[in-house]
């Protein structure tokens, strides 16, 4: 039976690097992986259909598919393992769905993204993974505030560098948006 994993780290955690490493080992193996995102990530372009995907730490990209309606466009692709980027923009339908491609085909799904967002409240993709997935890793990162040493576990997002108090969970496109990832203490400052 294919299993749905749910990998989830602050930012700078390393989830994309993670993903990568573990596509390529899918790919050596003959396994017919893909990598897909939700289109409204845009950090390597601004794709719909076939794009890139790339990390920070390794120095190489992979084909990934860009999608906006996840059921219909996901059943004109042709894969053997899936690996899906970005999830706390899925909804919980999205994720549903996913579950039903593990448990139906048989197909690992490993699922990468953030937890919480800027308002520490989970992301509603983040919400349908950790109730429905089979496997759940945290990939850690320290806080990354001068001098701190906690483990991060939120994020503070900055626009224009200043700290966005908006309340608005997701500002992809509102001028020089810039996050940190930050333990308790200091998100709660």
């Amino acid at each position: 039976m294919g299993r749905l994993v749910f990998y989830h780290g602050c930012m700078c955690a390393g989830k994309s690097t993670s993903l990568l490493t573990k596509f390529d080992d899918y790919k050596r193996r003959k396994k017919k992986p893909i990598i897909i995102k939700p289109v409204i990530d845009n950090r390597d372009g601004c794709f719909s259909g076939w794009g890139i995907t790339k990390s920070r730490v390794i120095k190489f990209e992979e084909p990934a598919y860009y999608f906006s309606d996840l059921e219909k466009e996901l059943n004109g692709l042709d894969f053997g393992a899936l690996f899906v980027d970005e999830v706390q923009f899925l909804t919980r339908d999205d994720v549903l769905f996913l579950g039903k491609i593990a448990d139906e085909r048989d197909i690992d799904v490993f699922c990468y993204g953030l937890k919480v967002d800027v308002n520490f409240r989970l992301f509603d993709g983040a919400a349908a993974l950790l109730a429905l997935c089979d496997e759940e890793h945290e990939i850690e990162t320290l806080c990354q505030i001068d001098g701190c040493n906690r483990k991060a576990i939120a994020h503070i997002r900055y626009i224009n560098g200043e700290r966005d108090m908006s309340g608005k969970s997701v500002a992809i496109e509102t001028g020089d948006v810039t996050y940190k990832s930050v333990c308790r203490k200091h998100w709660m400052m």
